[in-house]
């Protein structure tokens, strides 16, 4: 079983920037009011201690659920079974579309009638992931390594996304038998004479190679099917986003293996140990229902969304002509109060009478600049609290 504490850890880093494991609210407001600590950051807050800790005790491990939108990360010290933070990284969605747009003023530049080199690309050899795939994985990478400043990470945990989705429940060792198995004769005509099988969703589309994504067809059902003479009123599934997540994992386990050990699972043994937890099912509790540790888990604070932000600003960006207004900028992190709501989320859009958030159930919470306080202004990651 686990247990929920409303009130939040809070990390403590030395006075040699060495992170210490994380303390109760109460004592690290006797530490502020007494001087012997100061603020060190605001999201995820943070102090510092005025004086060093030779030999600290204790470290935490990171859960990470891998996915293609969105990551659960969870900071875990294994052997009290705390979960002192917990998240989701909201990956980006519009590196493809940069990348296609880039490549389009690339080969309007190349093909002008100027002064140009060749295309040289057919010789080139990718080394590492795509870039839209490579982003999201230094995306994961990154939050760790602002974690670890004020966290002592001494491993990762991962679950490792497999494209080769399979059915273990069916009768059969190859997916054609499984299939066949499964439905004994054709779906259309019920003959069981020269069974093939057919994939619903066209691998060419983004269909999957399993079970879910196949049926069994006679010969002639086949056939009518494709020459468009027949129908079937059935409808598959395309796992775009297992295989899109299942690519880069080596380069993924790559980057984690500079925090520690690297431990890895498969998605059935999350699911065994969430429902040995009884937890709902979500990306964060995913994240830590890896690898459980003996003791039940007790589960500290809010959980936070993470949004990572482009590092290359944008000059003369024509949809953010306004940088500041009201004392706030884009990504500032706001407790607002809107009908007696408290919400909490980071500023989308300055208006000319009203801001707009991005909170966890509003992607366009509009508010009065007066009923927004500044919280903290992030840089490079923007951490939302969820309450």
């Amino acid at each position: 079983m686990a247990v929920f504490f409303n009130y939040p850890k809070i990390f403590v880093v030395d006075a040699e920037g060495k992170p210490l494991l994380p303390c109760h609210p109460a004592r690290a407001r006797k530490l502020l009011k007494s001087g012997n600590a100061v603020v060190e950051r605001g999201m995820p807050f943070a102090i510092r201690l005025k004086y060093a800790v030779p030999n600290p005790v204790g470290s935490l491990r990171a859960k990470v659920d891998d996915g293609s939108k969105k990551v659960g990360i969870a900071l875990v010290n294994e052997h009290t079974g705390e979960v002192v933070f917990r998240s989701v990284l909201v990956q980006r969605g519009d590196v493809v579309r940069l990348l296609t747009l880039r490549r389009g003023y690339r080969r309007n530049r190349r093909y002008r009638i100027v002064r140009h080199r060749s295309c040289r690309n057919r010789n080139r050899k990718q080394a590492t992931p795509f870039p839209s795939i490579r982003q999201k994985k230094e995306a994961i990478c990154r939050v760790l390594s602002d974690l670890a400043k004020v966290a002592p990470i001494s491993g990762v945990d991962v679950e490792i996304v497999s494209a080769g989705v399979k059915n273990p429940s069916l009768p059969g060792e190859s997916t054609r038998e499984k299939v066949l198995n499964r439905d004994g004769a054709c779906v259309l005509c019920g003959s069981a004479k020269k069974l093939q099988r057919h994939h619903l969703v066209p691998r060419s589309k983004g269909g999957s190679d399993t079970p879910v994504n196949q049926v069994a067809l006679c010969e002639e059902c086949h056939r009518k099917l494709h020459a468009g003479d027949a129908h079937l009123d059935r409808k598959g599934k395309t796992f775009a986003w297992v295989t899109h997540a299942a690519q880069g994992k080596m380069y993924l386990l790559a980057l984690l293996s500079r925090f520690g050990e690297v431990r890895t699972c498969k998605g059935w043994q999350t699911k065994e140990w969430r429902e040995s937890l009884n937890l709902p099912k979500s990306h964060v509790s995913n994240a830590a229902s890896l690898f459980p540790p003996s003791k039940p888990l007790k589960f500290f604070g809010p959980e936070h969304l993470i949004y990572p932000l482009r590092r290359r600003k944008w000059e003369g960006n024509p949809t953010k002509t306004c940088e500041e207004r009201s004392g706030l900028r884009h990504w500032d992190i706001v407790r607002a109060v809107r009908a007696g709501k408290v919400v909490f989320g980071c500023v989308r859009s300055l208006k000319a009478r009203a801001v707009t958030l991005r909170t966890a159930s509003d992607s366009n919470f509009e508010v009065s600049y007066s009923k927004a306080k500044l919280l903290h202004r992030p840089r490079g990651l923007a951490y939302v609290l969820v309450w």
